[in-house]
């Protein structure tokens, strides 16, 4: 019986986060389904008990993956872009979870009306929980080329 509920709690959760919008809500799910099935584990049989296991880790779950090192990553990854000049590069490092980039551009010129970069990072980022063992160190090299467009978003040129 308790492998049936846990199976029942795993696949609602795939379903709840095929409809989610965000990370955060990604993150919640996958927060709420860990702690849940972690409890039921356990031999946890009160909905009271399994109530609260689900909502703490829904909390927490929503608040790594809003708070993620990517979305650190991106903000400097953008102002490196926006503030950098033509041959520049930032680094920067996360001291609580040991994650880090490294961003470089190497030129920048017009293209017609658009400021155009040519850059490349590196990203060196472990999730943390509740992806713990889902692709483990994520470590990345992206290059390419930005464009800014005339409302100030960078997009990829392809």
């Amino acid at each position: 019986m308790r492998y049936v509920k846990i199976i029942w709690i795993l696949t609602i959760s795939l379903l709840i986060t095929n409809c989610a919008a965000n990370r955060s809500q990604v993150g919640a799910v996958m927060g709420a389904t860990t702690t849940t099935a972690t409890c039921v584990e356990l031999g946890a049989s009160s909905p009271a008990v399994i109530a609260t296991c689900a909502v703490t880790g829904a909390f927490a779950g929503a608040e790594i993956m809003y708070n993620s090192d990517y979305d650190v990553h991106n903000a400097v990854f953008v102002d490196h872009l926006n503030r950098g000049t033509s041959s520049s590069y930032t680094n920067w490092y996360n001291d609580k979870t040991g994650n880090s980039g490294i961003i470089k551009t190497y030129s920048s010129y017009l293209e017609g009306p658009f400021k155009c970069k040519d850059y490349d990072a590196t990203i060196d980022i472990t999730n943390q929980w509740p992806l713990i063992g889902i692709g483990a160190v994520n470590r990345e090299m992206v290059f390419g080329t930005a464009c800014q467009a005339p409302d100030g978003r960078w997009i990829e040129k392809n």
